[in-house]
């Protein structure tokens, strides 16, 4: 029992993956053992350097006659939720083991961010060594690095196929003229997905992905209405913006709000063309559904939501526009906003009514079901 513990952290389980060690791995010449085991099966991998640093540390303790252990934890391959779980309980087999309650933390430097607050949760951290592989020229480090980037497997599928893909449109681009076209467009997808990855909404694209090809492979209508939203997608994209294009602000009442109008009349023109796109998919989950013979339920108020929310957007869009002079007048833009609204209100409750009314139907022709509910 030792109340100093030197953890050595690897939280993508190389030592596991290349070297097959099972952790946590506690004392000197068992974190010893495995360090050598990783050498062998590659010596170049950066935890190797904060195993052997945490050795070092390890004996200078033990010089200076300070009681301390060491020991090594490693998460899991699949960085994040997983390998956060994986090193908690793996600290906490360490502290039960040694008894540990302050430790010197030795990482490769990498994603210290993450380790830390899980380690500082358990025990109070003395110290963190972060070992950096010093390179003898800066520019071949630089290219050291970039060449080992490009040997990782994950980072090869994450980003490589993206920028193979923007590099080809690109090239087909210049040579058919329309490279500003493909810029902007290069520009809108990197901003798309920052924005996903900033507000923690990138599962949503991965399980979009992951429905689309499973609608492929089991032969589902799903498959087909996906490919017909992404195609009203675009044709509502282009109708918004032969709209805007071509509308008439000369007469417009509020010329400093020009660009809002334009916006206005985009969104009037591609509304509904959107909404179908919305609606594709899930009527043919609705239709596969039935089909299998499984409950329909929430997939009705979501459709018929969706076409409440289209009414109101668009009863919106007229107002405005009428109340800026560029359709209408006034009175009738208030009259269609008034209507929208109740519109769009009937149609939602008339559609959590239905799902009402096939929930309890479900429930009358499954009796167990409603059993295992109760």
């Amino acid at each position: 029992m030792s109340e100093l513990l030197i953890l050595c952290v690897d939280r993508d389980n190389d030592v596991g993956e290349k070297a097959n060690i099972e952790t946590p791995v506690v004392g000197r010449d068992a974190v010893f053992d495995a360090a050598v085991r990783l050498a062998f099966a590659d010596p170049e991998d950066s935890d190797l350097n904060a195993m052997f640093e945490s050795l070092r540390i390890y004996n200078e303790m033990r010089r200076r006659h300070q009681d301390a252990e060491i020991a090594l934890i490693a998460g899991d391959i699949n960085v994040g939720i997983i390998s956060d779980m994986k090193i908690a309980e793996q600290t906490d087999q360490v502290m039960g083991i040694t008894g540990a309650k302050k430790v010197i933390l030795v990482t490769d430097g990498t994603e210290d961010e993450e380790i830390v607050p899980i380690i500082q949760s358990r025990m109070t951290i003395d110290a963190v060594r972060r070992v950096i592989v010093k390179q003898s020229k800066p520019l071949e480090s630089g290219f050291y690095m970039i060449r080992r980037l490009f040997e990782e497997k994950r980072f090869i599928r994450s980003f490589m196929p993206l920028m193979g893909l923007m590099m080809l449109a690109f090239s087909i681009s210049i040579f058919f003229g329309y490279s500003e076209l493909i810029i902007g467009g290069i520009i809108g997808i990197i901003g798309f997905y920052m924005l996903l990855k900033g507000l923690g909404l990138e599962q949503v694209a991965i399980d979009l992905i992951h429905s689309l090809k499973t609608s492929l492979y089991s032969g589902k209508l799903t498959f087909i209405t996906y490919i017909c939203a992404a195609i009203l997608l675009v044709a509502g994209t282009f109708q918004g913006a032969l709209a805007s294009s071509e509308i008439q602000i000369s007469g417009v009442l509020f010329k400093e709000f020009e660009n809002i109008i334009l916006i206005t009349v985009f969104v009037k023109s591609a509304l509904w063309w959107y909404v179908c796109a919305c609606i594709a998919p899930l009527i043919g989950k609705i239709i596969n559904m039935m089909l299998e013979g499984e409950q329909i339920v929430r997939q009705w108020t979501v459709l018929f939501s969706t076409v409440a929310s289209g009414i109101l957007i668009y009863g919106g869009s007229e107002c405005l526009l009428a109340i800026s002079g560029v359709e209408g007048n006034p009175w009738a833009g208030y009259q269609m906003l008034f209507f929208s609204i109740i519109g769009a209100i009937i149609l939602y409750l008339i559609g959590v009514r239905i799902a009402e009314y096939a929930r309890t139907l479900y429930e009358r022709d499954n009796p167990q079901h409603n059993k295992e509910r109760g």
